[in-house]
């Protein structure tokens, strides 16, 4: 599995609309094929961390990086980046499975 862990933080007093945007998205992924695996929590400083796993490191690449591909179209369909931003990502192969 290639997992990715990303941080975003909602802007100033836009928590509660990024809490909402950001469950459909969840949901969106969850039923992208090659998605294996989404969750989320707020860390303790706040801001919010996304935990996806992916078939492959092939599939992450088909699923997000195509300008027109199914992340792309989730994010704009619930106007994630206009509540928060994104601020890092990590990604890499898991250890075991």
């Amino acid at each position: 599995m290639y997992i990715v862990v990303s941080k975003w933080r909602a802007k100033d007093g836009r928590w509660d609309d990024f809490e909402k945007r950001s469950e459909p998205v969840r949901d969106a992924l969850r039923m992208t094929p090659g998605v294996s695996y989404v969750q989320g929590f707020r860390s303790e400083d706040g801001c919010a961390m996304a935990i996806v796993g992916y078939d492959s490191q092939d599939t992450y690449n088909s699923v997000t990086k195509n300008p027109s591909g199914p992340f792309e179209k989730i994010l704009a369909e619930n106007n994630l980046e206009e509540v928060s931003e994104w601020l890092w990502s990590e990604r890499g192969e898991s250890l075991h499975d």
